[in-house]
């Protein structure tokens, strides 16, 4: 890869995720796909797959342990890099991979931590008592428990989307077979959890793009790039 290259994936990328952040601010701020979406699962009374077994035990616990097992595994791999001359070439791009899924979890923790969002299953009009009020606004009288924007969950699988950006320089076929699988695990745990009422539509696709935000910035800051492969810094 050129650096005029990398230069144009980076502008692209970086265009690309404030058109997003702007498409998604208005998503979250309007609210109707979310209560569309939500109300499609819902009951005046509740999510009646909130506590389904096949979508807390399979979806939610063991979808979480498929992202941990990847992310552990690429970890130990990177481990290896420092005494295995067979892994040592790849050592830069699974640290990259493990540090940039890791900011990704760590950030939608943090923002969840401090976050006046009640999920859809406390909301009133499902079955809740809490008020919603549009993301970036003042909470209300009943904000409700809160904690619930973005999804931990859904990031848990978007995180991967940092093997993308690990493999991009390196090997296009790798990468984007690393971008399908962080693509379709995170959209299979985003669905459990909206169908569950954890979570709105908006709540998830924030996660995918806090998970794009940290592994651009992690691309970024890394570098620099060639056409032999990302020349990560040791």
């Amino acid at each position: 890869m050129t650096g005029a290259g990398a230069r144009r994936f980076v502008a692209t990328s970086a265009l690309a995720l404030a058109v997003t952040g702007l498409c998604l601010a208005w998503l979250a701020r309007d609210g109707t796909i979310d209560f569309s979406v939500a109300g499609y699962f819902a009951t005046p009374s509740g999510f009646p797959l909130q506590n389904a077994a096949t979508l807390s035990r399979l979806g939610h616990t063991g979808l979480r342990w498929v992202a941990l097992a990847i992310w552990l595994s690429a970890l130990v791999a990177a481990a290896a890099g420092w005494r295995a001359p067979a892994w040592r070439r790849w050592r830069g791009p699974l640290a990259y991979f493990c540090l940039a899924a890791a900011a990704t979890t760590g950030l939608v923790a943090l923002l969840r931590s401090a976050s006046a969002h009640s999920c859809p299953w406390d909301l009133e009009g499902f079955g809740g008592a809490a008020a919603w009020f549009p993301l970036f606004d003042a909470p209300g009288a009943a904000p409700g428990p809160g904690h619930c924007w973005p999804s931990g969950h859904a990031a848990g699988g978007y995180a991967l989307l940092a093997g993308y950006f690990a493999l991009r320089d390196h090997n296009r076929a790798c990468a984007r077979a690393a971008l399908a699988l962080a693509l379709a695990l995170g959209l299979a745990m985003s669905a459990v959890q909206v169908a569950r009422g954890a979570h709105f539509v908006s709540h998830t696709l924030w996660s995918l793009w806090f998970a794009w935000l940290c592994s651009f910035f992690a691309y970024v800051a890394w570098g620099p790039k060639t056409p032999d492969g990302p020349q990560f810094r040791r």
